[in-house]
């Protein structure tokens, strides 16, 4: 009787710890599958490079990048894009997704725009071209904050090339806002990576 107990005792707690340890390794698969699908390259706008010539009149306002309260002009901030593991899952990609987070308000963009550029160059051959355009002129105006997605045919590759995005924050109307909250980016189509 007592042998019949122990075996059973220690045939059970084997069991426990096995069905714990399959738990725990289909949750890691499972985990690291989901985190690799959903990487990104993110930027909240109050972390991108303010030129020089743009210091006296834009600021840092919480996350966002914004124009300093009765100041008109143009200013322009610019925002090295840095490889990102699992952003660039494709080989090739076909399409990727940038989503725009931001604040406008005037749709018509004559007194108040957002315009930026993502650019690259290749580290060898060096020049620069433009991948994708945002204008914000006719997508949104308002006070809150509003978010644009497009999914352009971008295939990022950050061993050949370097990428940066080039924005311009507009304004002739001191009464009048236009904000960068964020920036996301990442590959969403094409021929998996082996």
């Amino acid at each position: 009787m007592e042998r019949t107990r122990k075996s059973f005792f220690s045939t059970g707690v084997l069991a426990v710890a096995a069905l714990a340890l399959i738990a725990g390794a289909i949750e890691l698969i499972s985990t690291k599958a989901n985190a690799q699908a959903n990487r990104s390259w993110t930027a909240a706008g109050a972390t991108g490079t303010i030129d020089d010539d743009s210091l006296a009149i834009a600021r840092f306002n919480n996350f966002a990048i914004t124009l300093n309260p009765g100041a008109t002009g143009t200013a322009r901030v610019r925002y090295n894009i840095t490889a990102v593991d699992g952003m660039n899952q494709y080989c090739p990609a076909t399409q990727s997704t940038i989503k725009t987070r931001f604040r406008n308000s005037r749709n018509t963009g004559d007194t108040a725009r957002l315009q930026y550029e993502l650019k690259v160059t290749n580290v060898l051959s060096g020049g620069s071209t433009t991948l994708y355009t945002f204008d914000s002129n006719g997508i949104s105006a308002g006070s809150a904050f509003t978010t644009a997605t497009a999914t352009p045919a971008i295939d990022f590759d950050f061993a050949q090339n370097v990428y940066w995005i080039d924005a311009t924050l507009f304004r002739t109307d001191a009464a009048q806002f236009v904000d960068i909250g964020s920036i996301q980016i990442w590959e969403n189509a094409g021929t998996a990576c082996p």
